[in-house]
């Protein structure tokens, strides 16, 4: 079987099984198909491609609550993070939010923050972080572009990679470990340490990653490119063999 043709049974077989999972929770079938074919449209575009404009919800608001952790103006002299101000029109958390997510963003940004309860209110008025992570709430529309996203770098990190057929020191990471038949008793442990595991490797590739992306306001200095790393662990049921 030739290589297009395998990237097209990929292709259909990646596109039922999304479609279908959007559909169990209660997203059109129209949608989910939009979305998961802008998805395929750019993740398969040859050569450099415009970073998206997109406002990605779930994406900035981990970008603030991570930069509110480690931004030297922003922690006090313990390094954590500072009491902020905002009293729904100014003050100190929407400067950190415009550093990080620009002028127009920022006030979407912040009401998201207290909407979604991301932060905490001090008795002294002033806001806090809950955490330097930003976990999603469910399947709703935040979820759903993230999810979009994330099938986009997959399908670019895939086309990548195959373009060089998979030889070379400049690929990109792109694994999977797994085995048929886990007992079931094994579920438990196995979530536990994907968990444990995975939040550790996410926390040193973000922290090394920070140290190095630039700031707004110097982007259009240098050449940049948008990278990360994505992984998710999986339990489903056993092929009957």
């Amino acid at each position: 079987m030739s290589s297009r043709m395998k990237r097209v049974q990929f292709l259909l077989g990646a596109q039922i099984g999304i479609c279908e999972l959007m559909c169990s929770f209660g997203i059109s079938k129209r949608l989910a198909r939009e979305q998961f074919e802008k998805a395929l449209q750019r993740g398969f575009e040859r050569g450099q491609r415009k970073p998206s404009k997109e406002f990605r919800p779930i994406t900035n608001l981990a970008d603030i609550c991570r930069r509110w952790h480690i931004e030297e103006k922003y922690l006090d002299t313990s390094g954590k993070p500072k009491p902020l101000s905002w009293n729904g029109k100014t003050g100190t958390l929407l400067n950190l939010a415009r550093l990080v997510n620009g002028d127009g963003n920022a006030r979407r940004v912040v009401r998201d923050l207290v909407s979604r309860r991301l932060v905490t209110k001090t008795r002294g008025g002033k806001w806090l972080p809950r955490s330097q992570i930003v976990a999603p709430r469910g399947y709703e529309s935040a979820q759903f572009l993230r999810t979009a996203t994330m099938m986009e770098r997959l399908l670019r990190t895939i086309a990548y990679n195959s373009d060089r057929n998979y030889k070379g020191k400049s690929l990109l990471l792109e694994v999977m470990a797994q085995v048929p038949s886990l007992p079931a008793r094994e579920l438990s442990g196995f979530k536990k340490f994907a968990q444990a595991q995975g939040l550790l490797f996410a926390k040193m590739m973000d922290d090394w990653l920070e140290s190095r992306n630039l700031r707004l306001s110097q982007r259009n200095r240098v050449s940049t490119r948008e990278a990360g790393v994505v992984a998710f662990a999986f339990e489903q049921p056993s092929i009957k063999r």
